[in-house]
């Protein structure tokens, strides 16, 4: 697994903990709180490029009337991630 598919990983496991917990749409700084608060401080930039590879790997979409963020039901990072073919600095 390369170092960017680690970090978007990270990114998706924190998203799914908030979403797990009840939150339907999420913001970019609540994954940022959730890091920050276990020493994995990452800043608006890294989380909002991980957004959108996720969201190019349909995990998550952006819901544009909040203009938030929301968890695609039922997939499977693993899944997602082989359709990129090891390709994954051309996603976004």
């Amino acid at each position: 697994m390369s170092e960017a598919q680690r970090q978007t990983r990270i990114i998706y496991q924190a998203f799914c903990e908030i979403a797990a917990n009840g939150k339907d749409l999420i913001r970019p700084g609540d994954v940022i709180d959730l890091l920050r608060s276990r020493d994995h401080p990452l800043d608006i930039w890294h989380v909002n490029g991980e957004f959108a590879r996720l969201a190019a790997l349909k995990l998550i979409h952006l819901d544009e009337d909040t203009g938030q963020w929301q968890l695609v039901p039922d997939q499977d990072f693993d899944l997602a991630a082989e359709t990129v073919n090891g390709n994954w600095e051309q996603l976004p």
